[in-house]
C-alpha cells in the first residue's frame, strides 16, 4: 500500500490559492493513477492561522470534502502557521469532518505499519526511543532552511534524537532535504525568490516495503530574477519576475508591461546601485510569529536581508551573541 506525504502548502488569498487548488488536482490525479487512497498533509497548510480569508478556507473546505465522498483518506497534521495560541488551536480542525486531525501526539495504524503523529512542537518529550513511522512538523539540527542556512542544535531538536524511528517525513522546512532516517518533504512549489531554482513536490511512502520516493511537482509558477538588459532573453511565463536593475532605468514601466505580455504573473524591480542592493518591493516579511524571539528573528535575517558585503549567516552568529549577552545581564 502506497501514502503520499506533502506538507507546508502556506494557502493564501489571491493567486496562491489558485496555485494550491491546482496543486490538489494534481495529486488526486496521481493518487487516482497509482491506486493511492491515504493523503497525509504534514503542517502548514495556511500561511497565517490568524489571517485566514474566505477565498483561501472555502475552496479547500468543499475540495476536502470532494475528496471525502471520493473515497480518500486524509491525514492532516498541525503546523506552527496553523495554530493560533498556546492550546494548538486551529482552524483546521473545521476540516475533521473529512479528515483526521491531529492537534496533539498521536498513533495510528496506517497500511499495517504503525504512525506516530507529532505537531508542531519545541519539545522532545514525546519523540519516541523505539517507533516505526513519525509524521511531523519540527526545526531539525543538521538540516538548512530554504536559503542553506544550517540549523544547529541551538535552533533545532538534535537530528540523533530521532534514531529510534525506522522513517522520519517532516514539514516545516520548504527545501527538500533528506539525511540517514529524516525525509523533509519541502514545500510542493517554490515560495519565495529564496526558493529559486529548486525543484518541489511530494513523497510516497510504500508501506510494505518501508521504501519511499520523491516526485517532482513541475506545474507551479516559479520564481526568477533577471537583469534588465537581459527581459528578452528569458522564458518568464508562469512566473514571479525580479528585475535587477544596475542604473536609473526610465523606461521601467514599459519594461514591466513587456514582461507581463510575455507571460510573467508578477514583476517588482531590485535596484543595485553604489554596491548595495536595496529590494524595494518583496513580500511580506513572512515572520513566524508562533516561533519564539530567536527563531522568528533567525528566520526574518536569513530569508529577507538582502545587503551586497553583508554576510547573514555572520548576522544571525553576531545576533544570537546578542541574545546571550542579554541573558547573562538578566540573569545577573
Amino acid at each position: 500500500m502506497k501514502v503520499l506525504i506533502t506538507s507546508d502548502w502556506h494557502v493564501d488569498e489571491g493567486i496562491y490559492a489558485d496555485i494550491c487548488l491546482d496543486y490538489i488536482e494534481y495529486i488526486i490525479s496521481y493518487c487516482n493513477d497509482n491506486d493511492i487512497k491515504d493523503i497525509i498533509i504534514a503542517g502548514d497548510i495556511f500561511e497565517k492561522s490568524s489571517k485566514i480569508k474566505n477565498e483561501a478556507f472555502l475552496p479547500l473546505f468543499f475540495k476536502f470534502m470532494e475528496m471525502k465522498n471520493e473515497g480518500f483518506n486524509l491525514y492532516i497534521l498541525l503546523g506552527n502557521h496553523d495554530i493560533y495560541n498556546v492550546d494548538n488551536d486551529s482552524l483546521v480542525e473545521a476540516f475533521s469532518p473529512f479528515s483526521k486531525v491531529f492537534k496533539e501526539f498521536e498513533q495510528l495504524e496506517i497500511g499495517g505499519r504503525k504512525f506516530d503523529f507529532l505537531p508542531y512542537t519545541k519539545s522532545e518529550g514525546e519523540i519516541s526511543d523505539d517507533g516505526d513511522v513519525l509524521i511531523t512538523h519540527l526545526s531539525i539540527a543538521d538540516f538548512t532552511f530554504d536559503n542553506k542556512y544550517h540549523v544547529n542544535e541551538k535552533m533545532g531538536i538534535p537530528s540523533d534524537r530521532f534514531e529510534g524511528y525506522n522513517i522520519v517525513f517532516t514539514g516545516h522546512f520548504h527545501r527538500p532535504q533528506q539525511k540517514k532516517n529524516i525525509v523533509y518533504m519541502g514545500s510542493p512549489y517554490q515560495m519565495n525568490f529564496g526558493e529559486i531554482g529548486q525543484k518541489k513536490g511530494f513523497v510516497v511512502f510504500d508501506t510494505d516495503s518501508g521504501d519511499w520516493k520523491r516526485e517532482i511537482y513541475d506545474q507551479a509558477p516559479t520564481y526568477l530574477k533577471i537583469k534588465a538588459k537581459d527581459f528578452n532573453k528569458i522564458d518568464v511565463i508562469n512566473a514571479f519576475v525580479q528585475v535587477e536593475i544596475e542604473e536609473k532605468l526610465d523606461n521601467y514601466v514599459q519594461l514591466k508591461h513587456l514582461l507581463y505580455e510575455n507571460g510573467a504573473l508578477d514583476v517588482t524591480p531590485y535596484f543595485k546601485e553604489n554596491n548595495n542592493d536595496i529590494t524595494i518591493e518583496q513580500d511580506e516579511d513572512g515572520i513566524n510569529f508562533n516561533s519564539g524571539v530567536k527563531e522568528m528573528m533567525t528566520e526574518y535575517i536569513m530569508n529577507n536581508v538582502s545587503v551586497d558585503g553583508i554576510d547573514n549567516k555572520k548576522l544571525v552568529d553576531l545576533f544570537e551573541k546578542v541574545v546571550e549577552s542579554w541573558k547573562q545581564l538578566e540573569g545577573d
